[in-house]
């Protein structure tokens, strides 16, 4: 997520499991655990340049790394993988235009073009496939490292998806086809897929309703996120697939269930004729407007929001339908402003 810089921060990004997340400043990268929240690792700007985007492997001490902002070392066409324990850059990929941005898995490099994604083994770095996408300036991209599967808008069709194999490879003599499914009719601008690939969320430059599609099924339930047309900043599946949130610049982040979908009240709006009810949020809870917010999912209840100003929120999901100052069925736990924390062993 790279949409607004306050602090200093120019994205913030979750690794796979999302424990951790990384935090791209212009003054260098910076690391967090996700609870307890504590800053694990700081590689100043002197040493890297100011950082535009960043992803973490895993729980590893690789990082990958495109700069930017006012003091970047390195242009915005090359990659840069940097191992956290030696401090050192251990390779690089250099694109003949600018990336916009970067995916791993334990031995995948996804390069997000304006139009295309680079699969690239990792650690050799060898190109294995080029996936050419719609026109895609919000780098709309979605990984199920465990499945194999990744998402993105489809050149077919304005509002298409398609899903593609991590395990694509040009070179092999015969290759699945992807899959194309048609989720709106306008432009894809966020995209989730669950850790099992079996269910895909999606939402459009409307930003009214999220689209679910059921792999297996091939149906698509609608989920209702407001009424107003909206930017939506992030959509994300709790690990086990329970649960899917939403963030957009309204400033609240909505939480649907799905493991229980009678949890969720469904939207007095009538539908047109032959479409199905809209499923409104069971949950929500309010962020700062108009900021880029990085919503997830931790252990039992808990769930955490990232945001561009430098705020930290967490909360515990309830069912009980009470309504506090700061959300419905959510009880905020705390709230910290992570660019003050210094290193756990500093």
């Amino acid at each position: 997520m790279h949409i607004m810089a306050r602090r200093g921060v120019l994205s913030v990004k979750l690794n796979q499991d999302q424990e951790y997340f990384t935090c791209a400043t212009e003054d260098g990268l910076r690391i967090f655990h996700m609870d307890p929240l504590v800053q694990t690792h700081h590689i100043e700007a002197s040493k890297i340049g100011s950082i535009r985007i960043a992803e973490m492997r895993l729980r590893s001490n690789i990082v990958a790394f495109v700069s930017g902002g006012s003091r970047p070392l390195y242009d915005d066409r090359t990659v840069t993988l940097w191992d956290l324990q030696k401090e050192t850059a251990v390779s690089k990929v250099v694109l003949k235009e600018p990336v916009l941005d970067v995916k791993m898995t334990t031995d995948r490099l996804l390069v997000i073009l304006r139009s295309r994604i680079i699969l690239l083994s990792f650690p050799g770095g060898e190109t294995l496939s080029e996936l050419i996408s719609r026109d895609n300036p919000n780098a709309v991209c979605a990984v199920a490292h465990h499945a194999r599967k990744v998402v993105f808008p489809s050149r077919k069709s304005r509002g298409s998806i398609q899903i593609e194999d991590l395990d694509k490879d040009d070179s092999a003599s015969q290759s699945k086809p992807p899959s194309i499914v048609q989720a709106h009719s306008n432009d894809i601008i966020c995209a989730a897929i669950n850790s099992a690939g079996d269910c895909i969320a999606t939402a459009s430059t409307q930003g009214t309703n999220i689209h679910l599609y059921h792999v297996h099924s091939k149906g698509i339930t609608k989920l209702r996120r407001g009424l107003d047309k909206a930017n939506i900043y992030c959509l994300n599946f709790s690990k086990d697939g329970s649960y899917l949130s939403c963030s957009s610049d309204k400033g609240t982040v909505h939480v649907w269930s799905l493991k229980d979908p009678d949890m969720n009240p469904v939207s007095t709006l009538k539908p047109l004729v032959g479409l199905p009810n809209e499923v409104k949020s069971y949950a929500s809870f309010t962020v700062t407007a108009e900021c880029a917010c990085l919503c997830s999912f931790g252990t039992g209840d808990a769930m955490y929001a990232v945001c561009l100003d430098g705020s930290f929120h967490k909360y515990k999901l309830g069912r009980d339908g009470s309504q506090t100052d700061t959300g419905r069925n959510c009880f905020r736990v705390s709230y910290d402003i992570y660019p003050n924390l210094g290193e756990l062993f500093d």
